[in-house]
């Protein structure tokens, strides 16, 4: 019987854990679970503060917009991080706020675009029968995530740098560089770092 009982009461324990539910919460917000690391919030900042600087700085909107390509964001920091989340947040604020100023290069498609053109070349597909070149680029945007750990028995403290610079593809010269800077402490009790 007291087995019987003590089943039942883990059984009721295992369905009430199992009936909670997800729910939205704003990414700029303050999470529940929250670390030293990289928060979405902090994602977000810096995707904005980028791409309004470099709209600023090359989309003066005279003659033929410049063309960037954005490369893949390398990580160098202790933070097991997705790169894409930068690079894909920073296209898309790039083309929606640049309204023409600025034309964004696909270059992870270089092999399908490719193939398509050779389809249309051989006339396996149609097309208005003219195969236009392929878009150079005027700037390579790069992207680096680093950062500086140190901690105690009690607590660590993350130093995260995160930068991005736009580098004109005929002189190799660094047009633009700004940085996002934070750094944060924790307990040792904090989930994740």
């Amino acid at each position: 019987m007291k087995r019987t009982l003590a089943t039942l009461v883990v059984a009721l324990f295992v369905v009430a854990g199992c009936n909670r539910k997800a729910k939205y919460v704003d990414p700029d917000g303050p999470s529940r679970v929250e670390g030293t690391g990289i928060e979405s919030r902090d994602v977000r900042a810096v995707v904005a503060q980028m791409s309004e600087d470099i709209v600023q700085a090359l989309g003066s909107g005279e003659g033929m917009p410049p063309r960037v390509a954005v490369l893949p964001v390398t990580n160098e920091s202790r933070f097991l991080i997705d790169q894409e989340i930068f690079t894909t947040l920073i296209t898309d604020e790039l083309v929606s706020n640049a309204k023409g100023r600025l034309a964004i290069v696909n270059r992870e498609r270089i092999d399908e675009i490719m193939a398509e053109r050779a389809m249309k070349a051989r006339g396996e597909v149609t097309d208005d029968g003219i195969i236009k070149g392929l878009a150079g680029v005027d700037y390579l945007l790069e992207g680096e995530v680093r950062s500086l750990s140190a901690s105690t028995n009690r607590a660590q403290t993350d130093y995260v740098v995160i930068r991005f610079q736009l580098t004109d593809a005929e002189s190799s010269i660094v047009s633009w560089s700004s940085r996002y800077e934070m750094k944060k402490e924790g307990s040792w009790g904090v989930l994740y770092q």
